[in-house]
């Protein structure tokens, strides 16, 4: 009776361990950083899909990356976006994509620079009198990281802009912000959301007040240099999908705008809004009109008057476009004489022949002023 109960007892035991081992064999390790992160991205993805903001896109339109800003030209009244590079003449930030925001008055610019340690920041500049001023720092931006692509609305208050946050989505995301007067700086940045935001580059978050239109630029399901430019009605306030009357496949698809069409609720708006796009292009078509050709360097070249940034270029300018008239008048009369001096009798030639020469000389100096115009204004574009 005693070895049996012994016997027993020696199997319970060994039942009870092999339980503890294979309890401690099936335990998971610890979650990696990685897949901590992961985790972390996907709660914060079902936290904004439940709150996907209708919108409702009107048109989209593929395009490369670096033709964007000619694409989007707004009106004067909504300020323009402009490249660093072709606002500083600073070909070695090509590859950053640097953008810059000019205020509608031309008097101020918010625009993404390295700061000391090789991070994009944004900074600001005022111009004062014929100067700008030293760029400053925007404080209040610190909660993001990577910032770029401003874009100040009318106002002069509300900003947005694209940062590569921790907390986004993934890649750029977009951010609101406003300027806090008493404070002397900007609020903190609220990360606007679907469907403007998701796991790819969403950035370029431009509103045209006056015709009630918005663009924002994504590179979401596509590869390579290719790029989507969405233009939505904005809104007055936010207004969400009501996340239990969809599933939640029917609202992935309206966060990743599968069909612009879907958003559709409104016929009667989305008519008066491609009415209100086709003006717009129609107006920049005539306003893009190609007026001359002016070659600064190998990356920067300039078709209208307007482009001339330094206080000296324009004047200088305009008058290199008046001699670049004068000579073409010049070489049309040198033309007709030559061919009336092939045509002409013998005593007619002499006379003919000095008008000629005066006339060739006079063109050659109209070519040397030319030349020496082009130098001059390149000189000082480039400084």
């Amino acid at each position: 009776m005693k070895k049996t109960l012994i016997f027993t007892l020696l199997i319970l035991v060994s039942l009870g361990i092999s339980a503890q081992r294979s309890r401690r064999a099936k335990t998971p390790p610890p979650p990696t950083p990685e897949e901590l992160a992961e985790l972390a991205r996907q709660e914060r993805y079902d936290r904004k899909l439940q709150a996907v903001e209708r919108v409702t896109f009107i048109d989209s339109v593929l395009v490369k990356k670096s033709e964007v800003i000619d694409v989007l030209s707004l009106g004067n009244e909504n300020g323009s976006v402009h490249s660093y590079s072709e606002y500083f003449k600073d070909v070695k930030v090509d590859s950053l994509n640097l953008t810059l925001f000019r205020s509608q008055l031309g008097d101020k610019i918010i625009f993404s620079q390295m700061d000391a340690n090789n991070i994009l920041q944004l900074y600001a500049s005022e111009k004062l009198g014929t100067k700008w001023s030293q760029h400053q720092l925007l404080t209040g931006l610190q909660d993001t990281i990577s910032k770029n692509y401003p874009y100040m609305l009318s106002d002069g208050m509300t900003m947005y802009y694209a940062a590569q946050d921790k907390d986004g989505l993934g890649g750029y995301d977009i951010y609101k912000t406003r300027w806090d007067i008493d404070e002397q700086r900007f609020l903190k940045p609220e990360n606007i959301g679907m469907p403007f935001n998701s796991e790819a580059n969403d950035y370029l978050y431009l509103i045209d007040e006056f015709n009630e239109l918005g663009w924002f630029v994504t590179d979401r399901g596509h590869k390579g240099d290719t790029v989507c430019i969405y233009t939505f009605i904005p809104n007055d306030s936010r207004k969400i999908y009501d996340s239990m009357a969809y599933g939640r496949d029917t609202l992935v698809a309206l966060a990743n705008i599968n069909s612009i069409r879907d958003t559709w609720t409104n016929k009667e708006a989305v008519t008066k809004a491609l009415k209100r796009l086709e003006n717009i292009n129609q107006n920049n078509k005539k306003n893009n009109t190609i007026d001359f050709v002016f070659v600064v360097n190998d990356n920067i070249r300039y078709t209208k008057l307007n482009q001339f940034r330094h206080t000296q270029s324009q004047p200088l300018a305009k008058k290199w476009l008046a001699i670049i008239g004068e000579i073409e008048k010049m070489y049309n009369e040198l033309d007709s004489l030559r061919l009336q001096y092939r045509l002409a009798k013998s005593n007619e030639k002499s006379q003919l022949g000095n008008r000629i020469l005066q006339l060739e000389k006079k063109y050659e100096q109209a070519l040397a002023e030319k030349h020496q115009l082009e130098k001059d204004i390149r000189t000082y574009e480039q400084r």
